[in-house]
C-alpha cells in the first residue's frame, strides 16, 4: 500500500457526502490532517450553540463517533477506538469500525512466537442512542495455537436501501478488497468479494444503488473506480479527471455528479466531475478540514451557484477545536 500510505501520511480526507438542499444547492467538506499533531485537549462530552446545517453528520473525534444534528454533537461511542462512521440514508443509523485486540501467535523466523493481532468490527447504532449490534467480526476464526484468522473491515457504506453494506476488507496478505455484504434479520451476514488482490478504499454507493466508487491505489497515481453493484468484478477508471492522485469519491444526490479530492503540488482541493457531460470542477482552493496548531476542525461549504460557474460561500466552522480525527471522513445525511 505504498501509494496510499504516501498520501496519507500527508494528508487525510474528510466529509464524503454531498447533500440537496431544495434540489439546488449541494454542501460538502473536506481537508487535510497535521503530519505531527500536538496534544489534543479534552474531548468534549457534548457542545451546543453550533452552527446549523441541514440533516445531521457523523464525524470521529479523538477515536469516537459524534454526531452533529441540530445545532448540537454529542458523542455516540465512548471507548476511544472507533473510526469512519457513515450515516443511513435518513439519517437514524450510524455504521462505523472499531479497532480490536486479541493475544495470538505469529511465524517469525520459522518460530511460533507470541503476538498481540489487531483486527477490527463492524457496528451498527441507532445515531440518538441506543443499544449497538455486531455486524461484522474480524477475528474470523480461532486457533487453539493462537495462529487466529483476523480481518480489518474498513469504510463500512451502507447501500441506499439499507439491505447492502460495501467494505473493504485488509486481510494481511497486502490487499484491500471490495466486498458486498447482504444484510439478513438474522444469522451471518452474506458476503461476495468483487476484487481479488487490490488495493481499494472509501466505497460510496449511488443513490438508486447500481453503482458503488471507490478509490484505487493499483496505480501510480490513485485514482477512482465506479463498481457495478450487480456484477463482481466489474469496473471502469474514471479516466477524463484531472492529473494528480484523486480519492475519497461520493455521489450528488441526484447521481449526476462525483465529488472528490485532488491532491496536487502538495495541495489537496475539492472537486466534482459531472458523469454526463464529463466536466470537472475546482469548488476549493483551500481544504475543509482544517489544521491549525496541531488541531483539525470540521467545515462545512454552501457550494451555491459553484457547479454552474459562480463560486461557493464561505465555510462555516462547526467543531471546536477539539481535535477531530483527519484519517476519518465524515458522513452527512438528509
Amino acid at each position: 500500500m505504498g501509494r496510499r500510505e504516501l498520501i496519507f501520511g500527508a494528508v487525510a480526507l474528510g466529509l464524503a457526502a454531498l447533500y440537496a438542499m431544495l434540489g439546488s444547492q449541494l454542501l460538502a467538506a473536506v481537508g487535510p490532517v497535521a503530519s505531527s499533531p500536538t496534544p489534543r485537549p479534552t474531548r468534549p462530552a457534548e457542545q451546543t450553540g453550533v452552527p446549523r446545517v441541514p440533516g445531521a453528520i457523523a464525524f470521529a473525534l479523538r477515536g469516537d463517533i459524534y454526531v452533529l444534528r441540530d445545532g448540537r454533537y454529542a458523542a455516540l461511542t465512548s471507548e476511544g477506538r472507533n473510526s469512519q462512521p457513515a450515516l443511513s440514508a435518513d439519517g437514524a443509523t450510524v455504521w462505523f469500525a472499531r479497532r480490536e485486540q486479541i493475544d495470538g501467535a505469529r511465524i517469525a523466523d520459522g518460530q511460533l512466537v507470541s503476538a498481540r493481532l489487531a483486527y477490527s468490527t463492524v457496528v451498527r447504532k441507532p445515531s440518538s442512542g441506543g443499544p449497538e449490534e455486531l455486524i461484522l467480526d474480524g477475528l474470523r476464526q480461532r486457533s487453539a495455537n493462537g495462529m487466529h484468522l483476523v480481518s480489518w473491515y474498513l469504510g463500512p457504506a451502507p447501500s441506499p436501501d439499507g439491505r447492502r453494506l460495501a467494505i473493504t476488507e485488509d486481510d494481511g496478505d497486502g490487499a484491500a478488497d471490495l466486498e458486498l455484504v447482504t444484510l439478513g434479520a438474522t444469522g451471518r451476514p452474506a458476503t461476495a468479494l468483487f476484487s481479488q488482490g487490490a488495493d481499494l478504499a472509501d466505497a460510496a454507493w449511488s443513490p438508486d444503488g447500481r453503482t458503488i466508487a471507490t478509490t484505487t491505489y493499483d496505480t501510480d497515481a490513485a485514482g477512482i473506480l465506479l463498481w457495478d453493484a450487480q456484477r463482481a468484478g466489474v469496473a471502469q477508471r474514471l479516466a477524463e479527471l484531472p492529473d494528480g492522485d484523486a480519492y475519497r469519491p461520493s455521489f450528488s444526490p441526484d447521481g449526476s455528479w462525483i465529488l472528490y479530492t485532488l491532491r496536487r503540488d502538495g495541495k489537496n482541493d475539492l472537486h466534482a466531475f459531472q458523469l454526463s457531460t464529463k466536466r470537472d470542477v475546482a469548488l476549493t482552493s483551500v481544504a475543509l478540514l482544517r489544521e491549525q496548531g496541531g488541531t483539525i476542525d470540521l467545515y462545512a461549504m454552501e457550494l451555491a451557484d459553484a457547479l454552474s460557474g459562480g463560486a461557493p460561500r464561505n465555510a462555516i466552522k462547526l467543531t471546536r477545536g477539539e481535535g477531530v480525527d483527519g484519517a476519518s471522513r465524515p458522513s452527512w445525511s438528509r
